[in-house]
């Protein structure tokens, strides 16, 4: 299942993604703490969507400042965690970037 997620900023996005359970805290190789997804999560963080324009650069549509980040869960999702996730509505009609 897949699900659109948009906050105001991206600290507020990784925040919701570590409360509903969707990611957690490692060290990598070099012993740097990291954030990863966890398993069954695949995540790609979109960030703000930048304004498009035509050739001539006049803008078409305003674009969007807040953060925006796409979830792919391949494991069946809690309903509290679906409810702690920032979905909005209504979702776009053609997202900015979809999972292949």
């Amino acid at each position: 299942m897949d699900y659109l997620l948009r906050t105001a900023t991206e600290s507020a996005m990784l925040s919701a993604l570590k409360s509903a359970g969707l990611t957690q805290d490692a060290t990598n190789a070099e012993g740097i703490a990291v954030v990863v997804p966890t398993a069954g999560i695949s995540i790609d963080h979109i960030g703000p969507i930048p304004p498009t324009v035509d050739i001539d650069g006049n803008p078409v549509s305003p674009g969007d400042p807040r953060w925006h980040t796409n979830i792919r869960a391949t494991i069946e999702l809690t309903p509290e965690q679906v409810t702690a996730l920032p979905t909005f509505t209504p979702e776009p009609t053609i997202p900015y970037r979809v999972f292949a």
